[in-house]
């Protein structure tokens, strides 16, 4: 049985050769352990052994609090996420055999006149094929929330927006740890990420310039901030990113 990953899987590299932390964080898998361990509720769920609101999520995804993913991948995650049937051109021999869940955008099932001219029914598939087949030839569609997977990708995403609202989120997070008159303010979290370029302040800025600057940084970090506890709480209902 062949298996494999609609998005693509984090590499890790031998034992001997380990590769870099940034062979992971290309995997989307990868961020969805990530932000899971920011769930409050599910964290309190690996504390009690797997006991409580979150159990039968706790079956599946199991206690994510050790530091190292790759460990946590091969014992749980791979399993979770791959695609352990390739589907196949298959002649169907009885109409029992037509399978309840196959989808329209998944699987295309034809009646096939053979009293017809091979050449015609070859032209007619082709034809049909280009219609139905979206993708580009050698290129997967751009679609994660297919395949049997017991957990699926649920919208596209981008590593890099993955990436910076958890950067974003732990700096929130750390923040409000921090006595009330050392927290800083959104705009200061977000100079102090050098968050967005633009906003950056220069010497030469004049009051009007920092304001305004000042109020970008801020909604751009209130904006991370507010998609990270989405996609954190999406996880504690094995959904991501939310």
């Amino acid at each position: 049985m062949k298996v494999s990953f609609p998005a693509i899987y984090p590499v890790f590299g031998t034992k001997n050769n380990r590769k870099s932390l940034s062979y992971q964080q290309r995997s989307p898998y990868y961020w969805w352990w990530t932000y899971l361990r920011k769930n409050e509720r599910y964290i309190a769920c690996c504390d009690c052994g797997g006991e409580g609101e979150l159990a039968e999520l706790y079956k599946d995804f199991g206690d994510v609090r050790g530091e190292e993913f790759r460990l946590w991948w091969n014992e749980k995650g791979a399993q979770l996420f791959a695609d352990f049937t390739t589907p196949e051109i298959t002649e169907l021999k009885d109409k029992a055999e037509w399978q309840n869940d196959w989808a329209p955008n998944e699987m295309l099932v034809l009646a096939v006149p053979l009293t017809e001219n091979k050449r015609d029914l070859q032209r007619q598939f082709a034809k049909l094929l280009k219609k139905r087949h979206g993708a580009k030839s050698g290129r997967k569609k751009a679609e994660w929330n297919v395949g049997n997977a017991k957990y699926k990708i649920n919208r596209n995403f981008t590593i890099d927006s993955l990436r910076t609202a958890f950067t974003v989120y732990e700096e929130y997070i750390e923040n409000l740890k921090r006595e009330k008159k050392e927290q800083l303010t959104f705009w200061q979290m977000g100079e102090k990420l050098k968050l967005v370029s633009t906003a950056l302040a220069k010497a030469n800025d004049t009051r009007e310039d920092k304001i305004l600057k000042r109020n970008s940084m801020a909604v751009s970090v209130n904006r991370y901030i507010k998609q990270a506890k989405r996609i954190v709480e999406g996880t504690a209902l094995g959904k991501f990113p939310l």
